[in-house]
């Protein structure tokens, strides 16, 4: 019979328990939707939108029709993973799966062409971007994977609070993407899904029906802290100078550094990046990183192998210089204000670097300079480095000859448009040498109606470095320095010239005059930019600035001018000169790079606030049920009532290490349960105290129950659970306290009935 009774009794239990089920898949449904909301404008249309909501929901429904069928709530998970490769496989395995389901080698070969062919097509195109099939291969493909991921975590391993870190992330990349920051309204729906699925977790845990009160409380709160932190953290509004971003320039940190140059071109203020002083008459072009091959959509740098930078260590020789160019050696010492990249900052060609922190490295080809394990924030050092003074009969000997390893820097794509080698044809007509043909490209930019723009790329389609790109900026005739030196480098391959793209900073301008600081300089945001260099034989790499209205022509492409110098820049004229050239227009006149402080230090900023903001909302249970704790432990010294206020916390901690407390259980049937857990333990006999008092100030007449010792006795058996529900049960029990949600069962005491 009481077996009978048991099972009748577990039906209701078992059947809200599947309820619970669809509950939970609700709540994580509804937290794709709404961190969904943070990914508009990344691509047009709606179909994306679709496709990611649709590719979840479907995984999510299957994994609770499995749970409902009986299936193991950890398998469950496995068989998601499989019906989600299944789903890859024919939305996007082009035929190559096993009966058209199961995907093959070939299928995750046809899946890393599409997720490459994303890659390049994010840096191809600005955002909204086009709904092409790469980038649905990877919403429906983002969608699997967020789908199995909440689900795994909220169901199969009972912890739907750590669905806030993966919520998070989803929530920080389009912001870093698109530059604009965490959006508000996506913020605050994904934290109110986030708190729904705690409650609903709650709800599936001990089947009732709870009151809404201390849920709403807690989800009003949490919700109200989300925003004001996401509007209030520094970097989370969106727009404007401070929106979070991944962080500016990170040569070599990232698949198309000009294409985050040409991002930071667009920010509005300028900031100091460092300073320098230097023993040369004038200031010097600071290089970052060549970017020497060119895969026909961006131009990288080349991975090559690179030598450690031992302290005081010598660096060169200089790949292709002859002993008959007359050189000059200098010295320059640089600080590091608001820049962070992986790459150093010198005068090419530097001879030596001192007084870096960390590990480094630089490369024999183009002596450029690499942090292995530190980045150049706030490095302080100094570096050698030649001035190279090339007449022009050298230049007009030079060329012809290209040694095996330059033979790469000539690269083309079959596919490059044929506008860029007709117009290279066109703009050096009647030049000779290889040097004639590189000032011809060079004065072609200069002279026939290009314009200084960082609009206007963006505007009409065309902002990049990739063959398709630069053919439209030479129709147009409107760009930046990212498509000018593009341009120029790639019109000397199709000329036969070795070329490559140079990054780095202008001189920069005087520090508080001349006459006051001769030789200082201050380098701020505005002097990123981009320049072409052209391969010579017997001089080496030699720079030219095609950039109309930036930097200085070099002296050694104007043959009526002293020779002097063989970097552009070197000349006395400052980038505060240059900067009459450029149109005044704000938008063009923004931070050329994200290297400075907002890009720097915004990003951790930022990164601070989003991990402040998930720890808060993750906390904020732990922290009420703590406080929750605080006050009845105060309460305990009052004369009244103070055992009903012991017992509820009992009860509480228990329920939050996972034991079932039935609202019908008497106080005890309960005590023995506990006593039985704790046996052998200060405990055992603790609680039985407990009950005593407890039982006199319920069901006694009423009379001033002693609190000596109350206190005592409640923490020796809140110790001895805690203890042998071990430590896992016990981290669970502080992040997801379920306590907090009303079980329904309140005493009264003295009423003379049993509770």
């Amino acid at each position: 019979m009481a077996s009978e009774q048991a099972f009748a009794g577990s039906l209701p239990i078992a059947r809200a328990r599947k309820q619970g089920y669809w509950r939970l898949t609700a709540a994580l449904l509804l937290q794709v939707v709404a961190v969904s909301f943070a990914l508009v404008g990344l691509i047009q249309g709606a179909g994306w939108w679709f496709a990611l909501v649709s590719s979840a929901a479907l995984l999510l429904v299957t994994g609770a029709g499995l749970r409902n069928l009986g299936v193991s709530r950890r398998l469950v998970p496995v068989l998601l993973i499989v019906e989600g490769a299944m789903l890859m496989t024919v939305a996007f395995g082009r035929g190559t799966g096993l009966l058209g389901l199961i995907p093959t080698p070939r299928t995750f070969s046809v899946w890393g062409d599409y997720a490459n062919q994303a890659m390049l097509s994010i840096y191809q195109q600005g955002t909204p971007a086009d709904s092409l099939p790469e980038f649905m291969f990877l919403v429906v493909g983002g969608g699997c994977v967020l789908a199995v991921l909440l689900d795994t975590l909220a169901i199969a391993l009972r912890a739907p609070a750590f669905t806030a870190i993966g919520v998070g992330i989803v929530l920080v990349v389009p912001g870093a993407l698109l530059g604009d920051g965490l959006d508000p309204f996506a913020l605050a729906a994904s934290a109110a899904a986030f708190l729904w699925l705690l409650r609903c977790d709650v709800r599936t845990r001990r089947p009732g029906t709870p009151r809404p009160t201390a849920s709403l409380a807690i989800s009003a709160s949490a919700v109200i802290v989300a925003l004001i932190l996401g509007g209030t953290a520094p970097g989370f509004d969106r727009g404007g100078a401070t929106s979070f971003t991944a962080g500016g320039i990170s040569i070599g940190g990232t698949v198309t550094p000009l294409i985050d140059l040409g991002k930071d071109l667009r920010r509005p203020a300028a900031v100091r990046a460092l300073t320098y002083t230097t023993t040369a008459s004038t200031g010097q072009y600071l290089k970052l990183a060549s970017l020497d091959q060119f895969t026909g959509s961006v131009w990288k740098h080349r991975e090559r192998d690179t030598k450690r930078l031992p302290s005081g260590n010598t660096i060169g020789p200089v790949f292709g210089l002859s002993d008959t160019v007359a050189t000059t050696k200098i010295t320059t010492k640089v600080e590091i204000d608001n820049m962070q990249s992986r790459w150093l900052p010198v005068p090419y060609p530097v001879q030596g670097v001192s007084g870096l922190n960390g590990t480094w490295s630089w490369d024999p080809d183009d002596l450029t300079v690499g942090a292995i394990n530190t980045t150049t924030q706030g490095q302080k050092y100094t570096a050698t480095s030649l001035i190279l003074q090339p007449t022009a009969d050298q230049l007009q000997a030079a060329g012809g000859f290209v040694p095996a390893s330059v033979e790469r820097d000539l690269f083309l794509p079959p596919d490059l448009p044929a506008i860029i080698a007709s117009t290279a044809v066109t703009a050096t007509q009647g030049a000779v040498s290889e040097y004639d043909k590189a000032v011809a490209l060079q004065d072609y930019f200069r002279d026939n109606g290009f314009t200084y723009s960082t609009q206007t790329p963006l505007k009409q389609g065309y902002d990049g470095d990739g063959g398709r790109v630069i053919a439209k900026f030479l129709q147009v005739k409107s760009g930046y320095c990212v498509h000018f030196a593009s341009a120029m480098a790639l019109m000397a391959r199709t000329l036969g010239i070795p070329s490559r793209v140079a990054e780095g900073y202008l001189p920069g301008a005087t520090s508080g005059g001349a006459a006051n600081n001769p030789g200082q300089y201050t380098v701020t945001s505005d002097d990123l930019h981009a320049w072409p260099e052209l391969y010579f034989a017997g001089v080496g790499w030699v720079a030219f600035e095609p950039t109309v209205g930036r930097g200085t022509i070099p002296s050694y492409t104007r043959p009526d001018a002293p020779q002097t110098s063989a970097a552009p820049g070197s000349t006395s004229t400052s980038t505060a000169g240059v900067k009459a050239l450029v149109p005044t227009d704000p938008a063009n006149l923004g931070s050329p790079t994200g290297a400075t402080a907002p890009s720097t230090l915004q990003p951790v900023i930022s990164g601070v606030g989003v991990a402040l903001l998930i720890v808060a909302l993750l906390l904020t249970p732990a922290v009420l049920r703590r406080l929750r704790r605080r006050n009845r432990l105060r309460k305990l010294s009052d004369e009244w009532g103070g055992a009903s206020v012991a017992w509820d916390e009992l009860r509480d901690t228990a329920r939050d290490l996972g034991w079932s407390v039935p609202t019908t259980e008497t106080p005890r049937v309960f005590a023995s349960r506990v006593a039985a857990a704790v046996a052998g333990t200060p405990g055992e006999d603790a609680v039985l105290r407990l009950l005593t008092v407890r039982e006199r100030d319920a069901y006694g007449p009423p009379t001033r129950a002693t609190a000596v010792g109350l206190g005592d006795d409640l923490q020796r058996v809140l110790t001895a659970l805690e203890a042998q529900a071990g430590a896992a049960l016990r981290i669970k029990a502080a992040l997801i306290p379920v306590s907090l949600i009303p079980a329904g069962w309140s005493p009264a005491p003295n009423t003379g009935r049993p509770a």
